[in-house]
């Protein structure tokens, strides 16, 4: 069996494997949904039936909605002979491309901890520790636009990490598309991009300015600008710094942010236990820059949003590679690694740099 067949293969079998562990959770929230939707589940509804007369902090996140409508539309026919209705499932579709989203950023998890010299077994935990998250289940069972932003991170993590040029370009364009705030990830790709000629990352900066500001343009023709403009509205956000942090830092917040990986936090603990050699045995595998950078552009996140257990997914590609390396090389889990079987040798495809030692 040709070897490129076999790579093929394996791929397509760890993406079915996080729609796997997506799918049931994620539909347990769907079908057990209040009736009473969030603000932003209103608003996305609204767009994706073309109404864009929302709060200006979604007005221009439309990409999402928009193929979730066209979805909707276009299964409406199949769903209607299981549950007859005269509107089209906005809620399904929504779900159905979360999953989606989610699954592919789960394959760019696994791929990302594999760069970084985890082995089969390790990694495939890593991923699941993320998408099993009550959170990922949460962005995929309603109607949110969270999982097309996770995926972009999740793609400049790994883009970063094994130096491929297209894809670096492609997230820098298409990232604040989706969502103003993946800006605030812009900074990981013009310091740690330097594989992409300087003048090729400012361009693709141009064209993703380019395309937010026509975005912006268009949605302000269709629908009468808001009363409270963006820069107003970034302003708001602004003031919440102060209150989010002091909320970040009590009980109740450290409870439910710690919640959002679960037991998964454990293994994140257990590998600064040990001594020096047995942490930097993981440690010392993770680029300490982008990974930095990554964080404090999450914590920024949480600090500006009005949800901030939901922001800390974003932090997905570190957690997983971190659990991944911590399983596969810190000396607590050697008992775990027997079990799993696992293996030093990373996929061969991959670059020099992200193979193990």
């Amino acid at each position: 069996m040709p070897l490129w067949f076999t790579r093929r293969r394996s791929l397509l079998l760890v993406f079915l494997l996080a729609m796997a562990l997506l799918w049931s959770n994620a539909y347990f929230v769907l079908v057990n949904h209040p009736a009473a939707y969030t603000i932003d589940e209103r608003s996305y509804l609204q767009m994706a039936q073309g109404n864009f007369d929302v709060p200006v902090t979604h007005r221009y996140r439309v990409v999402l909605p928009l193929v979730a409508g066209a979805l909707a539309r276009s299964i409406s026919g199949v769903t209607s002979l299981i549950s007859p209705s005269n509107t089209p499932p906005i809620g399904s579709s929504f779900f159905l491309l979360n999953v989606l989203l989610l699954s592919l950023a789960g394959l760019l998890l696994y791929r990302t901890a594999r760069a970084h010299g985890a082995a089969a077994g390790p990694a495939l935990i890593g991923m699941a520790a993320v998408v099993c998250s009550g959170t990922a289940s949460y962005i995929s069972g309603l109607v949110l636009v969270d999982s097309a932003v996770v995926l972009a991170v999740a793609a400049l993590c790994y883009a970063v990490r094994v130096k491929a040029a297209g894809l670096l370009l492609a997230v820098i364009v298409l990232g604040p598309v989706l969502k103003e705030s993946f800006l605030l990830f812009l900074p990981v790709a013009l310091l740690y991009g330097r594989f992409v000629p300087l003048w090729q990352r400012l361009l693709a900066l141009l064209g993703a300015a380019g395309l937010v500001v026509a975005l912006h343009a268009a949605v302000d023709a269709y629908t009468p600008a808001a009363a409270v403009g963006s820069v107003a509205n970034a302003l708001e956000h602004g003031r919440n710094i102060l209150s989010n942090l002091k909320w970040l830092l009590s009980p109740r917040g450290l409870f439910i942010c710690g919640g959002v990986f679960g037991l998964f936090n454990l293994v994140l603990l257990a590998g600064f236990w040990g001594g020096r050699t047995a942490i930097r045995s993981w440690l010392g595998l993770l680029q300490p820059g982008p990974t930095l950078l990554v964080l404090a552009a999450v914590l920024a996140h949480m600090l500006l949003s009005g949800e901030m257990s939901r922001m800390l997914l974003l932090a997905g590609p570190v957690v997983a590679t971190a659990v991944a390396l911590i399983l596969d090389r810190h000396p607590l889990f050697a008992p775990l690694r027997q079990l799993l079987g696992a293996s030093a040798k990373p996929d061969s495809d991959l670059p020099a740099s992200g193979r193990n030692p």
